[in-house]
């Protein structure tokens, strides 16, 4: 290792520390649009950068957050709270408004008023047919003008009247609709007021007033030595350019002049009256006003988006890995003061979700290169199993598959780029992470050195079932001693030795393995599922007993599509089974890797006006049992919750973007917090979650817990039941004794609308709630007060 590398690391642990410890900034909550729900992005991603008199205000991959400087205090913005969307591409502070203006990639923009919440979207942009597909690039915020800079020109903005006045899609000589990058407002050569345009393919300038500036005749376009060009200032009564490759000056005679300061693209410039800043990648930059130059070569600095002198005084970076960076520049030396950024995972795009015993969620995976795995405590800390913060994971960047053994262990598998199996004790500590070296895992046939994971469940002994992707030896089991076996490729029944890529596993409550079985030549193909019995000797292979699944099915039995993409099963004893094409359960009777009569079955809905199978020809991307035995399923369409009831099934609640703060309708995964009801969704916007109203049953019968007490019936309030057994009874009396509602309930919690037998609003009084528990755990009590 280089003595620069080593220093490098060296300072990013040390700079990682300060920010872990800096007690500077606490995280302010603002009223949420959606009670109920919590958003959990992460805000290290900044893509913008703007301020106003006494706050930072930063655009982010997960939303937007502010930093009031005075007071270290940070608030964040998500969709949960009304904005438009996740991913936000571009922010303005609008000073004569104290509004905050922001840019999405879809080109749909926010007005923001942080003072009472409110926030009102714009879609102009987004609705021309002329320019779909559009994105906005910057939002530059210039007195009474907004100026947006889009795909396809610019958009100027009367945000008084909240109207679009002008559209700038013809700029000269340049080809209609050329993505713009940034605008300034600069004196023109003559001396004269101008509008200066960066461009895909140069700059556009024009005057300001007094012409039409939809007529392309009046642009000129000047074309500098290197395009695109990203960033313009004005400094020293010069327009300065920051291109694809480098800076260039703007001189007086119109030539271009390079200022050898950055190999790599300029994103922003912030000019002062005395210095010129620049934000290139790694290596962000300031121009005195006498030429000299200085570069920052440090670690927090990792592709650094923009920048501006601070309400403190300070100098502040955006960064698209490390969040906010503020540091101080002084006799040609910059110190680093702090780095910052709202608490949340280290990325937020996760494909795995589990809840452990202890009420942590862990997730992992990502839709680009995640940086590790990640645990959200009870408490609402993160801990971020990074290579920042963790050298085993050095160079190890890819973690998804998650399980819990019952002493309390996560183990967390490497399933796409094969860096084996992390080991995370109960006390959080990563212990260990195997592979070929330290257990009988190996490498995929021909890439000795990547141990794929497909999946990793534990049974009730504490054993843990490996399943290692397209190796030799496809399954593993690991003894609660620490003990090693390993298995070869199960054949017969239509499978064969060659079927080596064993993807997620599952294991009921009889101890038998479920196996999705993918194509060893094509991950990304489900070839059928594999049920697995070891027969309780799982070190003694020659007992062992399997079924295979690859037939697609038809009329309601069989599979509804071979590509198998979850497994879960309920309280019932059902296992069911998602796929491509819609859901399936197998009735389990501890012997359905024997019993070639257990097949599986199309649920049907109790009510046929919705169709005669469930979610039929729907894709299916992972599935969660509630603690009342409800079925969660998560989909391209969205979050959908099933029960069963008599004749079928029913739709207890169907999430989608048009109901819910939900990031996208696609989601990835979803896990149940069983003792608090939380439901989380992972979607391919980010992840979010949703205050369900189910939790883990109490096994003796206390007293109820009954809120909101009093409670105000207004035709829309629920009443809540808490501490119920497992199956209940519930009567409601009313204050003369006589029963006025039943509720036969699953689960530990139960909800009451207040309406009576006849479902009418009950009249106001003191109303006894009593719990009667079905298998024997005694009798409950509690009281409602009711206001009407």
């Amino acid at each position: 290792m280089s003595a620069l590398l080593t220093l490098r690391r060296c300072l990013r642990v040390i700079l990682t520390c300060c920010c872990l410890l800096l007690p500077l900034a606490s995280t302010a909550q603002v009223p949420s649009a959606f009670p109920g729900w919590a958003a959990h992005t992460s805000m290290r991603q900044v893509n913008a950068l703007d301020r106003s008199e006494a706050k930072l205000w930063a655009a982010t991959e997960g939303g937007i957050f502010s930093y009031e400087t005075g007071a270290g205090t940070i608030t964040r913005f998500t969709a949960i709270d009304g904005l438009h969307g996740v991913s936000a591409t571009a922010i303005a502070y609008d000073e004569r408004r104290g509004a905050v203006w922001i840019g999405y990639g879809d080109a749909v923009f926010d007005r923001l008023d942080p003072e009472t919440g409110t926030v009102r979207t714009f879609r102009d942009i987004e609705r021309a047919e002329q320019f779909s597909g559009a994105s906005i690039n910057r939002l530059v915020m210039t007195g009474d003008t907004l100026y947006i800079a889009t795909t396809f020109g610019v958009v100027v903005f009367d945000p008084e009247r909240g109207e679009v006045q002008d559209t700038y899609s013809r700029l000269g000589s340049l080809q209609a609709g050329t993505p713009v990058y940034d605008v300034l407002e600069a004196a023109l050569p003559d001396g004269t007021p101008g509008l200066w345009v960066a461009t895909e393919n140069g700059l556009a300038r024009a005057p300001r007033v007094g012409l039409n500036l939809q007529d392309p005749a009046n642009w000129s376009v000047e074309l500098p030595p290197v395009v695109p060009a990203y960033s313009l200032a004005s400094f020293n009564d010069l327009i300065y350019v920051g291109t694809d490759e480098d800076l260039y000056r703007r001189n007086a005679d119109g030539t271009y002049t390079r200022r050898f300061i950055a190999a790599t693209a300029i994103r922003d410039l912030y000019a002062t009256p005395t210095v010129l800043y620049g934000a290139s990648q790694f290596l962000p930059f300031l121009i005195e006003a006498d030429g000299t130059r200085h570069q920052w070569n440090a670690d927090p600095f990792i592709n650094p988006v923009t920048l501006l002198d601070g309400p403190d005084g300070q100098l502040w970076f955006a960064d698209q890995q490390g969040g906010l960076i503020q540091g101080t520049f002084d006799a040609g030396t910059f110190a680093l003061t702090q780095t910052l950024f709202p608490e949340g995972p280290y990325d937020g795009l996760f494909t795995d979700l589990l809840v452990t015993a202890d009420g942590a969620l862990w997730a992992g995976g990502s839709l680009r290169i995640s940086p590790g795995f990640y645990r959200l405590g009870p408490s609402g800390t993160w801990t971020n199993y990074v290579e920042a913060f963790y050298d085993a994971l050095q160079g190890k960047n890819d973690f998804n598959r998650l399980a819990e053994d019952p002493a309390g262990n996560v183990w967390v598998g490497s399933s796409v780029n094969g860096y084996g199996l992390a080991q995370v004790e109960a006390d959080g500590a990563l212990a260990t992470i195997f592979d070929a070296s330290n257990s009988t895992l190996s490498g995929v046939v021909g890439f000795p050195g990547v141990v794929k994971i497909g999946g990793v469940a534990s049974d009730a002994s504490g054993g843990l079932w490996v399943t290692n992707t397209a190796a030799a030896n496809p399954l593993h089991y690991r003894s609660p001693d620490g003990d090693w076996q390993a298995y070869p490729p199960y054949s017969g029944e239509g499978l064969s030795p060659s079927n080596t890529a064993y993807g997620r596993v599952v294991v009921d409550d009889f101890g038998q393995k479920w196996i999705i079985v993918r194509n060893e030549r094509d991950f990304s193909r489900v070839l059928g599922l594999l049920i697995l019995d070891t027969n309780r000797t799982p070190t003694d292979p020659s007992d062992d007993a399997f079924r295979y699944l690859a037939e697609e099915g038809s009329a309601g039995q069989g599979l509804p599509e071979i590509e198998v993409t979850a497994l879960a099963e309920d309280r019932d004893g059902l296992m069911w089974i998602g796929t491509s094409g819609g859901l399936a359960y197998i009735v389990n009777n501890g012997i359905t890797a024997r019993d070639p009569n257990s097949v599986p079955i199309w649920p049907q809905w109790a009510d046929r006006s919705r169709g005669t199978f469930v979610l039929f020809g729907l894709q299916i991307n992972d599935l969660a049992v509630d603690p009342a035995n409800r079925l969660w399923v998560a989909s391209t369409e969205g979050a959908w919750l099933l029960q069963a009831v008599e004749g079928g099934y029913e739709l207890v609640q169907h999430f989608t973007t048009a109901n819910a703060p939900l990031f996208s309708d696609n989601i990835l995964s979803i896990a149940v917090d069983a003792t608090t009801g939380e439901v989380y969704f992972a979607t391919d916007g980010g992840m979010v979650s949703y205050q369900g109203d189910a939790t883990a049953p109490v096994s003796t019968a206390g007293d109820l817990f009954v809120y909101p007490n009093p409670a105000r019936l207004d035709g829309g309030t629920t009443i809540t039941i808490d501490g119920l057994v497992e199956a209940t009874e519930l009567r409601v009396l009313a204050p003369h004794g006589a029963v006025v509602a039943r509720l036969q309930t699953r689960g530990g919690k139960a909800r009451w609308d207040g309406r009576d037998l006849n479902q009418n609003l009950v009249p106001s009084g003191i109303y006894l709630v009593i719990a009667v528990g079905e298998n024997g755990e005694g009798t409950a009590y509690g009281k409602v007060a009711v206001i009407r």
